[in-house]
């Protein structure tokens, strides 16, 4: 919503102080406009004076107003601006009193004593108008949001006029026809003020720059570089103040950013140039809300409701120099990689330092305990080298409005592992107080989607999301780029990056880091552009992967043989996968340092010793994995003087890619192992599968739907004993040896059915993924009834997981039945864009090809009230809401859902099923083939085929039934074939 704040009677304080023009007006309103809560029922008012006394003051203090503010703060320009807006919106409503039309002559609005006598609150509602908030436009509101805002306003204005004019001596002499005119006159006014206000306005936007960005008279649409236009824009009407001392190095501090390559991290081949912060950040689009304690700005549908928009560094001017900014902060979201931090940077570089103090706060940085101040001061002197207290800065500043940023939030929180979710909050605290003591500042906090809802968000707090690129921005960028590296590529006889050749890969060329990326592995051998438009997800992948492993491997180990450069790949690629596994299997997207130093001891315990060091503390496993690939980005956070880090892939599809892929190589060597174990002298022991067991009883692989992906592209190469090994393991699991599980891998502490279950559910999906499918009666060989096992095990599954993966499950596989030897079977595939088959009373009841059942009318296999009693056991959701949807049919004709039709040796339906399907044919008016095969049915089944005992008025009821459905419909059937049916329902009656 539009943010409310300042009144008529406030503005024209604030832009006109003690003038003549004020105390003229005052004294014409009775004293309102000066009073400290207005006049009371005494007042003596004329809404005719106070429409020509409010319009000729509001033009004359909005004349030259440009020049008038000069010389403020930013803050207090700010202020200013808003008061003006207040003017416009006031004036406008007085002034479209001159346009509506009223059938009297509005200087007959003057009250008399007697009307004051009768009339409770006289003025009121001109009181009302002079003293309430007038909306503000801000920058997350477009224009016609906006208006739509305003109308309100001026409709509530109208209203009270309306409620007032009856009370006038004028109004009794008046004709009907005249009252009449008079209240449609006044219905209209609330849009006639509304043209009145945006034709003032637009003159308004015409003379100060920044209430036309504030109004969004002067946005931008392009795609824009750097966020140049920010500076561009504040620059048009910036103060000719000049920052102090302190102040001047920080500005100098942040600029100097902007001349140093964008990509801090990782190193790059020595003939390459990363574009520096001023070129090669392209500006992004984004979604703007405001956020309170009911949003959820983690989840991609509550975003959905905010429309896509191109603005971004018009918008960060704009919010900057509106009041809203130094109320509450503003979030700034996006997923890894998708440049919140360096647009910290970028927006401290480009703030002009004769209004504005940036002060960029790298949360993972500073102690995370520390307050917001405390975080502040040390922030300064990390960037300055000088201690200067938070109010000492300011007031170094002089004019210039403070902005900090707060970059990495998220970084708080998943390196400290505390619960910091009243950090907005405190944020906003900070600015209260700061603005209560006269040192208004605006904040900015940056932080990743996933983790938004871990904090709780202040009244009046705005979000944005920085939103992946689309096809021109990646162009854009690919342009940044070969500007920067053409000479370098073509002097390797290579070419430059192409645009249509990243846009293939549009999950990664969305991603700033990730489209860097690419860049650097197209620029190798023009590798991507050589791969051409047949390369699937899960070779890019690899190939990504191996690349830069090589590339990181080289640098220490140049004389490497081809074959030592391989094994030492692998072992990196080994160890960024148990990192992916940790992540997976603790049910989040980073992974700590401690905790993956953990993971590598338990799962790949090195004992080679470390080399002898200096005096520095060693790294440990985790910080020399990550710290060589760019692509893993590292979180970080400082608790008691402890540096804490996360560990985190700048996409999360890496890490699924690298979980396929360990778990294939895994089933590889286990099916190699197995087979050499099976020719032993010794008989077949059976391949060790500890470290299989280890990474996969802790989460169903179903939780993340791209790794089913992967596994299936790299079971196109598997061998056929490693697709026979999931089921073999499976089979052998009740009896399977736990001396040979790895207890020290721990990322979660589940009981041990969990963990059973878990693994158990992964070995099927194993098997149905390197199969394409698989069958119950493999899994289950010894059983007499394959599905009855497979049931068992499904509700074991259902047991052990938590809610969310069981859904990911259902909705992930699918099963197909089947006979097997006269013998139920299932085919379990893999199936998430179709519906299931329709239910099959033959299989259901085990009535196979040749069952003498499906010679008979019909049978009854259970008792109607056994379904029912089952459901009140068992108390399962899924069964209790179809028996809730089947109550009304069973309390009336309960045998029908339990007596089957054998229609033929191969269709079979319950009679409940029948009369449903004829109810919903007949009363939909579907096609009438349709309508004449539901009926045949129907008819069929409840004249013929129910069981022995069922009751003489359960009969009657269906019949009665059916009997109506077909009544409804006598004039589409042919009448001898609903006489036949009339006749066989009254004999059944």
């Amino acid at each position: 919503m539009a943010s409310t704040q300042v009144g008529y009677s406030d503005a024209v304080k604030l832009l006109g102080g003690g003038s003549p023009l004020i105390t003229a007006l005052d004294r014409a309103l009775g004293g309102l406009l000066l009073a400290a809560t207005g006049g009371g029922s005494e007042l003596a008012i004329s809404l005719f004076d106070a429409k020509t006394e409010a319009a000729r003051l509001g033009q004359q203090l909005i004349i030259g107003l440009r020049d008038r503010i000069k010389g403020y703060s930013r803050y207090d320009r700010t202020r200013r601006l808003e008061a003006a807006h207040a003017i416009v919106v006031v004036t406008a409503f007085f002034e479209g009193l001159d346009d509506i039309g009223l059938p009297f002559d509005a200087r007959r609005l003057q009250l008399t004593a007697q009307e004051r006598g009768r009339i409770t609150g006289a003025g009121s509602s001109v009181r009302e108008l002079l003293v309430r908030g007038t909306p503000t436009p801000v920058p997350h509101l477009d224009h016609d949001a906006f208006a739509d805002t305003l109308l309100d306003w001026y409709a509530t204005a109208a209203s009270g006029l309306a409620d007032f004019l009856p009370g006038l001596a004028i109004w009794d002499e008046l004709t009907e026809t005249e009252r009449r005119a008079a209240r449609h006159a006044v219905h209209s006014l609330p849009r006639v003020a509304l043209r009145r206000y945006e034709n003032q306005q637009r003159s308004l936007a015409a003379e100060v720059p920044e209430f036309g960005y504030w109004t969004a008279e002067l946005r931008q649409r392009e795609i824009g570089t750097a966020l140049a236009r920010v500076e561009t824009v504040l620059a048009s009407f910036a103060s000719v103040h000049t920052p102090g001392d302190v102040a001047g190095t920080l500005v100098r501090a942040w600029r100097a950013a902007l001349d140093r390559p964008i990509l801090s991290e990782g190193d790059v081949p020595g003939d390459l140039t990363i574009p520096t912060l001023a070129a090669g950040y392209v500006d992004p689009d984004f979604r703007v809300r405001p956020v309170d304690a009911a949003g959820s700005p983690a989840e991609e549908a509550w975003w959905a409701l905010a429309p896509t928009r191109s603005d971004l560094a018009e918008f960060l001017a704009s919010h900057l120099t509106t009041p809203d900014a130094t109320r509450a902060p503003l979030l700034v979201l996006g997923q890894p990689g998708a440049g919140k931090s360096v647009l910290t940077r970028i927006l401290a570089a480009r703030l002009d330092a004769r209004d504005f103090l940036p002060v960029r706060v790298a949360l993972r940085e500073v102690p995370a305990e520390a307050e917001i101040q405390d975080q502040i001061e040390y922030a300064v002197r990390t960037a300055t080298g000088e201690t200067l207290s938070w109010p000492a800065l300011v007031r170094a500043a002089g004019p210039a409005l403070p902005v900090v940023l707060l970059d990495g939030f998220d970084e708080l929180l998943q390196a400290t592992g505390v619960n910091h979710s009243d950090y907005l909050g405190r944020v906003a605290a900070f600015q209260r107080r700061e603005a209560d003591l006269g040192r208004p500042v605006a904040v900015l906090v940056t932080s990743r989607t996933a983790v938004a809802d871990r904090a709780r968000p202040p009244a009046g707090a705005l979000s944005i999301r920085l939103e992946p690129f689309r096809a021109a921005h990646v162009r854009h960028w690919v342009e940044i780029w070969n500007a920067a590296n053409t000479a370098a590529l073509h002097g390797r006889g290579l070419a430059t990056l192409d645009a249509g050749v990243v846009l293939r890969q549009p999950g990664l060329a969305g991603q700033p880091l990730l489209l860097m990326m690419l860049a650097l592995y197209d620029a190798d051998t023009n590798a991507l552009r050589a791969a051409g438009e047949t390369l699937d997800e899960s070779s890019l992948y690899e190939r990504l992967l191996t690349t830069f492993a090589r590339r990181e491997v080289t640098k220490t180990r140049a004389t490497a043989t081809d074959a030592q450069l391989t094994a030492l790949v692998e072992a990196e690629l080994l160890r960024l996968s148990v990192a992916a596994f940790g992540m997976f299997n603790r049910n989040r997207q980073w992974v700590t340092e401690q905790e993956l130093d953990a993971d590598l001891h338990a799962l790949m315990p090195d004992r080679r010793p470390e080399p002898p060091g200096d005096f520095r503390q060693r790294l440990g496993p985790a910080q020399k994995l990550v710290g060589r690939f760019f692509f893993m980005q590292r979180g970080q956070a400082t608790r008691d003087g402890e540096r804490l880090r996360t560990y985190e892939f700048l996409h999360a599809t890496f890490g699924e890619y690298l979980i396929a892929r360990l778990t294939v190589r895994l089933i590889e060597e286990l099916a190699a192992e197995e087979e050499a174990a099976s020719a032993s002298v010794f008989g077949p022991a059976g391949c060790r599968d500890g470290r299989l067991h280890a990474l996969l009883s802790f989460a169903p692989l179903t939780s993340r739907e791209p790794i089913l992906e992967f596994l299936a592209e790299r079971a196109k190469n598997c061998s056929p004993g490693a697709r026979r090994l999931p089921v073999t393991l499976f089979r052998r699991l009740d009896d399977r040896a736990t001396d040979q599980d790895v207890r020290d891998y721990l990322p979660a502490t589940p009981p041990a059915p969990e963990r059973h279950a878990a693994y158990d559910l992964n070995l099927v999906l194993l098997a149905v993924v390197l199969n394409g499918g698989v069958r119950a009666s493999e899994l289950f060989p010894d059983s007499s009834d394959a599905a009855l096992a497979w049931r068992r095990h499904a509700l074991l599954w259902q047991a052990m997981l938590s809610t969310v993966a069981w859904w990911a499950l259902v909705f992930t596989l699918q099963t197909r039945g089947t006979w097997r030897d006269g013998r139920r079977d299932l085919l379990v595939v893999l199936d998430r864009d179709t519906a299931p088959p329709p239910v099959d009373p033959y299989w259901l009841y085990r009535a196979h090809p040749g069952d003498p059942r499906r010679a008979v009318l019909a049978w009854q296999d259970t008792r109607a009230d056994g379904l029912s009693r089952q459901c009140n056991l068992v108390r399962d959701r899924v069964n209790e809401t179809l028996m809730h949807a089947a109550e009304p049919m069973m309390e009336r004709i309960a045998d029908a859902a339990t007596t089957f039709v054998a229609r033929d040796a191969e269709r079979s339906y319950s009679i409940a099923a029948a009369i449903g399907r004829l109810q919903l044919a007949v009363l939909l008016s579907e096609d009438a083939a349709e309508i004449r095969r539901a009926a045949d049915d129907a008819v069929h089944a409840v004249t013929l085929c129910w069981p022995p005992n069922a009751e003489e008025s359960v009969r009657r009821r269906g019949a009665r039934i059916v009997l109506v459905l077909v009544g409804l419909v006598r004039t589409r059937m042919p009448s001898d074939v609903h006489g036949r049916w009339s006749e066989q329902l009254h004999n059944a009656l």
